[in-house]
């Protein structure tokens, strides 16, 4: 912790303001000793927590809609100079965020932060990705410090872009607060016996827009519904309705007696319920290039809740699935032979992979010393003159 006399005082410029991943990381610098306020667009579909500090509200805005974003953050950059003013740092999450504090902080000289949680796939293509790293590059090379959520990212940056800006990696572990209560509460026991007669229950949970993991998971529940059921909760979004999806094989897909959907949910408060009622995740994504660096939230909320994870070639993810030996990777190339391997899961390899996600260190999946990390990096960022 930060002496009370030497508390820089931090304004986190947020996308939107109800977000899981956002909260965590500001609860994180409020542990590290700075005073918090945030500044938060808001979207009409926001099922995550809120940051716990002083938030005021920008706006609303739409999912992906990126022209159309930056249009709007020029009405509010006032709202953003004032804030600034009163605060020693401003920490943008995501690059659009970043944008905004450079518009409204012009002469302020205020220390700027970054924090990237997502590279997309237009920023690693071959036409329109030059124009966005040249942007990028220069956008950064403002920033007094660049936060990555993985270990990868940080190679493209150093790398392809040639960044100098001083860098740290805090991945989407969850917070020890967090953690202590779900390992207060008693978790189900692997039970082989009533496995062997009641169907596999597979959750696929979060932002639900992968075309080929409803694909599979149709073409599973069709092919053997006395062995596996599926259990959704969260948001359908637009790559899912723009894809080769059409409405016909979803709506066969969410009215199968083989599915249960719930809705949107609180990633805080109705976790515990979610990974306590299935027997796997699912935690696949097309294996672009960003997707193979990427980490995602579910990976170690599986870990924390003791469910072994679906996992596909060739994604971030994977590797540590088989590096630790906690659930399945399966090939996506082919769809019939996916469903077939998922179709092979036993019992006992699922046991054996839930004994070993129950041995692994609370470190794997817990943020324990980012707290210091992060302290010291923005303390270190606000000395910097340079």
């Amino acid at each position: 912790m930060l002496e009370e006399k030497t508390q820089p005082s931090v304004l986190c410029l947020l996308p939107r303001m109800r977000d899981t991943r956002i909260s965590r990381r500001v609860g994180l610098l409020k542990r590290a000793g700075f005073k918090v306020e945030a500044l938060a667009f808001e979207r009409l579909q926001d099922p995550g927590t809120p940051p716990d500090c002083p938030v005021a509200s920008l706006g609303c805005i739409r999912h992906r809609h990126y022209i159309k974003r930056i249009f709007s953050l020029i009405p509010v950059s006032l709202k953003v100079r004032r804030a600034m003013r009163r605060n020693d740092i401003a920490y943008a999450f995501n690059v659009d965020m970043c944008v905004l504090a450079l518009l409204a902080g012009v002469g302020l000289n205020k220390r700027l932060l970054l924090e990237i949680a997502d590279i997309l796939d237009i920023q690693v293509g071959r036409c329109t990705g030059a124009l966005i790293r040249t942007l990028d590059k220069l956008i950064i090379r403002r920033c007094k410090l660049l936060v990555l959520t993985s270990p990868s990212y940080k190679s493209y940056y150093q790398r392809q872009l040639a960044i100098k800006t001083p860098m740290i990696v805090m991945e989407n572990k969850l917070t020890e607060d967090f953690v202590g209560k779900v390992r207060k509460t008693k978790l189900p026991l692997p039970d082989k016996a009533l496995l062997e007669e009641r169907p596999f229950r597979i959750g696929w949970f979060g932002i639900l827009r992968e075309p080929w993991t409803l694909r599979i998971l149709d073409a599973l529940i069709r092919a053997d519904p006395q062995r596996f059921n599926v259990v959704l909760a969260g948001v359908f979004d637009q790559p899912l309705r723009r894809s080769r999806v059409n409405r016909k094989l979803l709506e066969r897909f969410l009215n199968s007696p083989n599915t249960e959907y719930s809705g949107p949910y609180s990633s805080a408060n109705d976790l515990l319920d979610l990974y306590g009622g299935v027997d796997l995740i699912m935690n696949c994504y097309q294996p672009t290039i960003p997707i193979s660096w990427s980490q995602t939230n579910k990976y170690y909320e599986a870990c924390l809740f003791r469910k072994p994870m679906i996992a596909r070639l060739g994604c971030s993810d994977a590797e540590k699935i088989e590096h630790h030996d906690i659930g399945l990777v399966i090939n996506g190339n082919n769809m019939h032979e996916a469903v077939a391997q998922i179709r092979s899961i036993s019992a006992e390899e699922w046991l054996h992979w839930h004994t070993n996600i129950a041995a692994l260190s609370p470190k794997a999946y817990t943020l324990i010393d980012e707290t210091k990390t992060l302290g010291k990096a923005l303390c270190a960022a606000v000395a910097r003159t340079a």
